[in-house]
């Protein structure tokens, strides 16, 4: 039964699927696979986060399922995943313990950044795709979950319980941006894969971008009663690239266009609540600093 050698476990919105997609490209890292009964029946796909340890549900299905994910690994590979559900405590408390009981010499990946900043982005991904219906103070309000994943040292805590410090690859996320092929390597040399390959592509590599992902879908969904009209988008697709540009920034601008922005854009984090928050994690953030040795004196501001 093939179980991973590394777990990525967090933080959320902090580079774990960047950093995932940048270990995908190396030949000794196996990527875990699920039957895609979706989109193509049988043929498998990448499965980057299964959350098992978190999610009770997927708990529940055994440590037997789990290890179908690996089974397709050759022995020269090491496996692992990445699920940020890992460091949601308390909504997924039993996590680390489980991780435990299973994974005893695991090594684990937590990568993390900006507190405030990953919890509004956070919070932004869980509205993607849909009407902003909440603000983010309205959101914080309401849920712990995007400040409890932002203290660190608590999602650290949990992990010391059962795990020593050597267990761990402590990283940020501004490491994995500014400095990607030493960061890389220090990943490598961690897992135990050859660190002389490679890893970043010559155009980059950024994984899950919030702005990309609403600028396509402002476009998508003020563009979508055009596309209704029966016939409208094949006539469309032989116009220049520059031409439907254009006319969708017409578009953008008219009282429609703008309305449907404002409805799909999530509403900007209020000044004064970025300045309780970076009040709030003052202390954890120094605990952190403390604990890594590293100056995080950036993230008071």
């Amino acid at each position: 039964m093939r179980l991973p050698d590394f777990l990525i476990i967090g933080a959320a919105k902090s580079g774990t699927t960047t950093l995932y997609k940048y270990l995908c490209r190396h030949p000794q890292f196996y990527q875990p696979v699920k039957e895609n009964t979706t989109y193509i029946p049988q043929k498998p796909y990448s499965y980057k986060e299964p959350n098992f340890f978190g999610c009770d549900q997927n708990y529940a299905k055994g440590i037997e399922y789990y290890a179908t994910l690996f089974e397709g690994s050759q022995e020269h590979q090491v496996c692992g995943e990445a699920s940020t559900d890992y460091t949601k405590y308390p909504l997924f408390p039993e996590s680390a313990a489980r991780i435990a009981q299973h994974l005893p010499t695991i090594k684990l990946i937590y990568i993390m950044r900006h507190p405030v900043e990953r919890a509004y982005s956070y919070y932004v991904q869980l509205n993607r795709g849909a009407k902003f219906k909440e603000t983010f103070e309205e959101h914080i309000h309401k849920t712990s979950v995007s400040l409890d994943s932002s203290n660190y040292m608590l999602q650290i805590q949990q992990y010391l319980k059962f795990f020593p410090k050597e267990a761990f690859l402590f990283l940020l996320m501004d490491d994995l941006i500014k400095q990607p092929a030493d960061t890389l390597r220090k990943v490598c040399n961690f897992i135990g894969i050859d660190d002389s390959i490679d890893l970043v592509p010559a155009e980059g590599l950024v994984a899950n971008q919030a702005s990309r992902f609403f600028q396509d879908t402002n476009r998508s969904k003020i563009t979508a009663p055009l596309r209704a009209i029966p016939g409208i988008y094949p006539v469309a697709a032989l116009l220049p690239q520059a031409w439907r540009d254009g006319f969708y920034r017409l578009l953008k601008e008219t009282a429609y266009g703008k309305r449907i922005e404002k409805e799909y854009l999530p509403p900007p984090m209020r000044p004064e609540t970025r300045q309780m928050l970076l009040k709030r994690f003052a202390k954890p953030n120094q605990r952190l600093a403390e604990f890594l040795n590293r100056d995080l004196s950036h993230w008071s501001k």
